[in-house]
């Protein structure tokens, strides 16, 4: 199972650096189809990564991939949530993501992904 993890792994990394391209590259409303499935598969892999990080065996080093995953997923709720915080109810439907947090998450998911790899791999 430990190895099921680790490779699905490289592709929530992968899912993670094609939602931050694809918000970099339409900046007038990022909000689409595209993000709203893929930011629903790393919700769902935001959970697995907690049970994960319970129940299986990692070493010392595995430990890493879901332990950055979890805190790269909860800082990302809670900076979204302190954005549509200031929002006001005139304009609570045009939430743009700044590109600077776009770019954090796509070399988080590069990072990840590498990660990922390394671990599979060793």
């Amino acid at each position: 199972m430990l190895e099921v993890y680790l490779g699905l792994s490289l592709f929530i990394g992968l899912i993670i650096i094609y939602e931050a391209r694809h918000i970099l590259n339409s900046p007038e409303n990022p909000i689409t189809p595209v993000t709203a499935i893929t930011s629903i598969i790393e919700f769902i892999w935001a959970i697995v990564s907690i049970f994960a990080l319970i129940y299986l065996p990692f070493s010392k080093w595995q430990v890493l991939l879901p332990s950055l995953y979890i805190t790269h997923n909860a800082i990302g709720w809670v900076y979204g949530f302190w954005l549509a915080g200031k929002l006001t109810k005139h304009d609570s439907d045009q939430l743009i993501i700044p590109s600077w947090y776009a770019k954090f998450s796509f070399n988080f998911g590069i990072l990840f992904t590498l990660l990922g790899l390394f671990l599979v791999i060793t």
